[in-house]
């Protein structure tokens, strides 16, 4: 590689050549001489290769390689070498497009060495952007470019600003697009792994998959979906995301609109996404077995990763394989549960009935479907995807196929709900969940395996307790007045006493507890102190706090290092870490500001107050009846083709007038079963409810609010249509 040390002031000009050179292009707060880093800016402390400018303060004089401190020496011809051959991936990929026309044609991309500028000078550990609106550039203390994995990311952040300047000026960036938003640093990660593929990590998806697709709380690590897209359609998509988003779009209206899709076939793709996460089948630079080992390790070390990798069901009274997913555990939009299967040895097949709670809200819908792996742990064989709001569905092990997993996928059947006037930042109570009911003929569901082979990973040095026959660790002190259940664990250094209760699945790790506390469902408790009737339940994550008298911690709230006690409730998707805080009263299920850390109101407000209302429905379980197998061994598999009273044919929905003022009729072609229709607003809740005995009903809606509606007529519970209604006045 060549470089050219620049030692003249003033415009640079560079001379011709066969192929024509980029200009240095330096940003314009360092040449303000009236800055503190202006003042230090001199071309002796510049390098440059055919595509960069290295730029430093005076800290490290004009032989940076030569300093004395190793954490601010570097070598600008190595640091430019890295750079130029991850330019060059990128370029091959796609993603930079220096065209004649652009200005990455123009200009080299400045990299300037923070913290080499002195005490009041730029520090920090790396960012990335733009120099100016003219170029790329990236911010970088010396220590973060030992090696090309920070530079790969803060790259992909200049090239990120690069497509609003050179494509994208009329549509500009999002909030989700733009600085620090999902997309902006999960597709940095992403980019960064084409290059450095042992960087993937799988903790960010094992623990929040559940949540809609780009959850804030889970900003850097959703990048699985953007591999999909890459296997599926090519790099070029995701470099068209990037390049052709409007700035209203969330990421997943712009794949939509780039695949041209309708709803169905969208939902369809998605779920070609969500199965893969299964086993992580990536095959691009053998990623999948990157993801598969952290995985591995994570489940046995890291236990907010036991906890959530796999969905653990809740059985249902009555007849004997009834499940539900918990209602915390439901997946949201286009989130999804992995259920691993333990088929019975002497069963001629694994035969699933699935029926969903189209009641929780006016957009639910499904995909779901099997996964089977190879010993190796790659898939050997996905099964058909199957949309049906109520199906009965069967897969069987072949030839050295050693694990299933039923993956189900939230999949909003009318339109994308997450957007820029709904995005993740409203919390539990304002997104859309997808609840449903399983029967289970032979196997069972992870959870409900023989006790000793429940996360047998983490029983390393340890006993069954006498009271309930849990697994203790033997550094822990368990009373033998504590109940640990089959399927609980007491790990660490964790002292029990009193009437504490350890139920479920849930687990305890290095806490002390006493009085009636009580620890269920799937929750976690990672360090703290507990007593009086404290209660962790639900699939909350409870780590280094003191919680006493009534508090609560539920659902999928993670609260640290916080003091809890009186009647609080904390729960939804609520998230206080890092900083100490306490409060004693109110019910707080809404997200709080992950970035900024807030602290809890602790206002005293209740569950009915507008930030914790849930624009989802409440509902009832099925009946035995409902949930009852038709399949059975002997009817294989003909038994599957049709189930009688679950799925109907799509029927044409007629609306007119639409849009509507005062009235309007709602008919269907040759269909006189009864129907039931329901009008549901932009969030989900229930305006109007209508009965159809014949194939049309004229109703009034001169009641309504102008505004947009969806209509779901259902029959037997299957969703037979929907559409859309606008009423104006």
């Amino acid at each position: 590689m060549r470089y050219i040390y620049i030692v003249i002031l003033g415009l640079i000009l560079l001379p011709c050549s066969v192929q024509a050179q980029k200009t240095a292009y330096i940003p314009a707060y360092l040449l303000d001489i009236t800055t503190v880093d202006g003042a230090q800016f001199t071309w002796d402390k510049t390098a440059q290769s055919d595509n960069f400018t290295l730029i430093w303060g005076n800290t490290v004089g004009t032989t940076p390689a030569t300093y004395a401190d190793p954490d601010l020496a570097f070598d600008p011809a190595i640091i430019l070498d890295t750079l130029e051959a991850i330019y060059a991936t990128y370029k091959t990929l796609g993603f930079a497009q220096d065209t004649p026309g652009t200005n990455l044609h123009q200009y080299k991309i400045p990299v300037v060495m923070v913290n080499t500028w002195g005490p009041a000078g730029a520090t920090g550990w790396a960012s990335g952007g733009d120099a100016d609106g003219v170029i790329g550039a990236f911010w970088v203390h010396p220590l973060a470019m030992h090696g090309g994995h920070v530079a790969a990311h803060e790259l992909t952040h200049s090239l990120q600003a690069q497509c609003v300047i050179d494509y994208r000026t009329v549509h500009g960036l999002g909030g989700v697009w733009d600085y620090a938003g999902i997309f902006w640093e999960t597709h940095a990660n992403f980019m960064r792994d084409l290059v450095y593929p042992t960087d993937v990590t799988a903790n960010g998806m094992d623990v929040s998959h559940i949540e809609a697709w780009g959850d804030w709380k889970n900003t850097y690590e959703n990048y699985a979906l953007l591999m999909a897209i890459m296997e599926t359609d090519g790099i070029g998509m995701v470099n068209r995301m990037w390049r052709e988003s409007y700035s209203y779009e969330y990421p997943l209206q712009t794949y939509k609109r780039l695949l041209n899709a309708d709803q169905a076939h969208f939902n369809d793709v998605m779920y070609l996404y969500a199965r893969r996460m299964a086993a992580y089948d990536f095959t691009h630079n053998n990623v999948g077995s990157y993801f598969r080992s952290y995985r591995t390790a994570d489940l046995n070390s890291w236990l907010p990763s036991v906890q959530n990798t796999w969905t653990i069901l809740k059985p249902v009274g009555g007849i004997a394989g009834r499940y539900e997913v918990p209602v915390e555990q439901a997946p949201e939009e286009y989130g999804y549960n992995i259920i691993p299967l333990y088929p019975d040895a002497d069963s001629c097949s694994v035969i699933v009935k699935f029926k969903g709670h189209m009641e929780a809200n006016a957009h639910c819908g499904w995909r779901y479907g099997f996964v089977t792996t190879h010993p190796d742990g790659t898939v050997s064989r996905y099964s058909n995807t199957f949309a049906d709001y109520a199906a009965e569905v069967a897969f069987s092990f072949t030839g050295d196929e050693n694990k299933m997993y039923l993956v189900v996928m939230g999949a909003p059947a009318d339109r994308i709900t997450t957007d820029t006037s709904n995005d993740t930042w409203h919390g539990y109570p304002k997104h859309f969940r997808f609840p449903y009911e399983l029967t289970i003929s032979g196997a069972v569901p992870e959870g409900m395996q023989d006790a000793g082979q429940f996360r047998q990973q983490l029983k390393l040095a340890g006993h069954l307790h006498i009271n309930g026959g849990g697994w203790v660790d033997d550094a822990a002190t368990v009373a033998n007045t504590v109940y640990v259940a089959p399927t609980a664990m007491v790990l660490g250094a964790s002292v029990l006493t009193g009437d504490v209760r350890i139920d479920n699945t849930a687990m305890v790790n290095n806490a002390t507890m006493s009085g009636a506390v009580s620890v269920s469902g799937n929750a976690l408790v990672n360090g703290g102190t507990y007593s009086d009737s404290a209660q962790i339940k639900g699939q909350s994550y409870s780590e280094n706090n003191t919680m006493w008298e009534h508090a609560v911690t539920d659902m999928r709230a993670r609260v640290s290092n916080y003091h809890l006690y009186g009647n609080i409730e904390v729960g939804g998707d609520v998230v206080v870490y890092n900083d100490t805080g306490a409060c004693n009263n109110g019910v707080y299920y809404r997200m709080t500001n992950y970035y900024q850390d807030n602290l809890l109101e602790c206002d005293g407000r209740t569950a009915s107050h507008p930030a914790n209302a849930d624009v989802n429905n409440t509902y009832s379980n099925f009946t035995d009846a409902q949930m009852a197998l038709h399949c059975n061994c002997a009817l294989m598999p003909g038994c599957l083709t049709t189930v009688a009273g679950t799925t109907h044919a799509p029927l044409s929905m007629q609306v007119m007038p639409n849009p509507a003022t005062t009235q309007l009729t709602i008919g269907f072609n040759g269909y006189t079963e009864e129907t039931v229709i329901c009008f549901y607003n932009t969030v989900g809740q229930l305006v109007k409810k209508e009965v159809l005995n014949g194939k049309e009903l004229t109703t009034n809606v001169a009641n309504l609010p102008q505004g947009i509606y969806f209509i779901k007529a259902t029959q037997h519970g299957s969703i037979i249509g929907t559409t859309k209604l606008t009423i104006v006045r």
